[in-house]
């Protein structure tokens, strides 16, 4: 029981004692006790209870403005100027005078109890913030956003040696140039965006680490924008691949020169016919022995007889790649049709159109230090394209994700979900061409694509690819037990999610019984129209219907006491002088004496 009800309940006590004395007087003094004295007796007892209970515990009230608005990065310094409700200035805007600094938005909404609404300016709330605007009516009108960045797309965990692409997106920037810079200084790759802003950049993982790259944003010779790269480079275990072929052939020479350059541990299977096989030592092409690959390429004269093994196995999370030798006949169409690719186009071949080779300093930089016995070859844009076919189909379908095009917009390579492994099927042919006339960059873009896109993920330190930035709170997810960041700073998720406060730039690990995780951390000032685009779209994401959030909700105030107290000394007053008067009584006296 509160002590509101225990002082209620003493003072309905004493006023149901005191009426009851009164009662009792009133029957004692008879005629001589006038009724409208007891009536008015019985009447401020209880009022003077009520106002001595109020004054002791006056009413909360909600009193303030309904309405703020809420100043973020990029607001205007004219905001004081326009007048209306309390300005209130987050850490994150700039100098404005005549706003009051609060350090986040729910010190602003308890310091202003009864808000219901808001005015956000500028840029827009950030995660801090945002939850506390959840329930209230939130007016917002984003401008314009500046020229920049506008996207960043790192890559996830490369394998050394491997390649990679970066993807980004700018805004207010038609005509620029987007350059990646290795961590040595030199230039990796050079592009300019399309209409839409949309850009990617390849780059080459050497040794094992964490290291950063750069892009960097040019526009009439002037550098606009750069910003961090974050790439994690990480050794693994050697991926298992299984090539199987028809028949020798250069094809398959090369592609297993490329798979042991890449890393991956490679069985070859070759049928040079009569039951005889050429390669490693023979593997029985069953769902037992296939479970211990992570992949396998498979041309079209060694699917017939191995597919229902091969199916077994990519249900199993084995990776597959399908790749034609020549033109297929119409058993096999079907059968790839029936893993529910739709091979769309006439049957035959047709001429595939390569991208142009990069230029010669690009090249060197893509293809690393070159040396004596391993020099580097390199296509320059005056060089000769080797000529490569494809299958005139095009691989596609509903369950079907494009993967590769070439330089004419065909598509050459598509993957689709079976069980839990993954299909793929190439229709180049003779694709070895490439690395006999310098393009072998080429040609290991291609095969890494498929081939990382199919096969069976290894076990390792997984990257979390959305960057937060210094000195402010990013969410961890998929947490299922505590960790602690860098070995010092404890995350307790609620809910399978933990927050975290960055304090420094650069990369960082989560380490807890879901194994290690690592993300980087951009610098305060880095990618700030990317960040303004985030807040945007954060605070779009707001209910748009009006605020249900009641006043009650937030830390009410105690109203004042002070005119409580001077009523109940008023009313006592009267109470005390009506009962020592002889109001009422003379009247009932000289009634009797007539």
């Amino acid at each position: 029981m509160t002590p509101e009800r225990i002082v209620a309940l003493i003072l309905c006590l004493a006023v149901l004692v005191a009426s009851l004395r009164l009662l009792l007087w009133h029957r004692a003094a008879g005629a001589q006790a006038s009724l409208l004295r007891l009536a008015l007796l019985l009447l401020l007892q209880p009022l003077a209870a009520a106002l001595l209970h109020t004054a002791l515990f006056p009413p909360t009230t909600t009193a303030g403005t309904s309405s703020l608005r809420v100043a973020t990065a990029g607001t205007s310094r004219l905001a004081a100027a326009a007048g209306g409700a309390p300005l209130i200035l987050l850490p994150q805007a700039p100098a404005i005078g005549g706003g009051e600094a609060v350090p986040d938005l729910a010190t602003a909404l308890r310091r202003h109890p009864g808000v219901t609404s808001l005015t956000v300016l500028g840029n827009g709330l950030g995660p801090r913030d945002i939850d506390a605007a959840r329930g209230l009516t939130v007016q917002y009108d984003p401008p314009p956003l500046s020229t920049g960045i506008l996207h960043l797309a790192p890559p996830p965990t490369v394998a050394p040696g491997a390649r990679f692409t970066v993807g980004a997106i700018l805004t207010g920037l038609p005509t620029a140039t987007v350059e990646l810079i290795d961590p040595a200084g030199r230039v990796t790759d050079s592009a300019a965006p399309d209409r839409d802003g949309h850009v990617l950049l390849a780059g080459t993982a050497r040794a094992a680490g964490a290291i950063t790259f750069t892009l960097r944003v040019r526009q009439d010779r002037h550098i606009v924008e750069q910003a961090d790269v974050p790439v994690r480079v990480e050794d693994s275990a050697r991926p298992r691949l299984l090539i199987l072929a028809g028949a020798p052939g250069a094809e398959v020479k090369y592609l297993r020169r490329w798979a042991i350059d890449a890393g991956y541990d490679v069985t070859t299977q070759m049928s040079a016919g009569g039951g005889v096989a050429l390669g490693d030592a023979p593997v029985a092409i069953t769902p037992a022995s296939l479970r211990r690959f992570d992949a396998a390429i498979v041309d079209d004269r060694s699917w017939t007889g191995a597919r229902g093994a091969l199916l077994a196995a990519v249900r199993g999370g084995m990776g597959l790649v399908l790749r034609a030798g020549g033109p297929i006949d119409g058993a096999t169409r079907s059968q790839w049709q029936a893993l529910g690719f739709g091979l769309t186009g006439p049957a035959g071949v047709a001429p595939l159109a390569l991208p142009k080779a990069d230029a010669e300093p690009v090249a060197r930089t893509r293809y690393g230090i070159g040396s004596t016995e391993a020099p580097i070859d390199i296509a320059t844009p005056e060089d000769y394209l080797p000529e490569i076919s494809r299958l005139a189909m095009t691989p596609g379908g509903s369950g079907a994700v494009p993967l590769l095009r070439d330089a004419g917009g065909a598509t050459l390579a598509a993957w689709r979900a079976l069980g839990r492994g993954r299909i793929a099927l190439f229709t180049g042919i003779d694709s070895y061409a490439l690395t006999l006339t310098g393009r072998r960059d080429l040609h290991g873009d291609w095969w890494s694509a498929m081939l990382d896109s199919v096969a069976r993920p290894a076990a390792g330190i997984r990257v979390i690819t959305n960057s937060g930035w210094t000195g402010e709170r990013m969410t961890l997810c998929g947490l299922s037990s505590e960790g602690r960041v860098d070995g010092r700073v404890r995350i307790l998720p609620v809910a399978g999610c933990g927050g975290y406060w960055p304090d420094r730039a650069g990369w960082h690990e989560l380490n807890g019984k879901d194994g290690v995780r690592a993300f980087y951390i951009q610098p305060a000032n880095a990618l700030p129209v990317m960040r303004a685009a985030r807040d945007r779209q954060a605070m779009a994401l707001l209910p748009a219907t009006a605020a249900s959030r009641a006043a009650t909700m937030l830390p009410d105030r105690t109203g004042a006491a002070w005119p409580w107290w001077l009523a109940w000394l008023a009313v006592s007053a009267f109470l005390w002088w009506l009962e020592r008067s002889r109001t009422g009584r003379r009247a009932a006296a000289d009634q009797s004496a007539r």
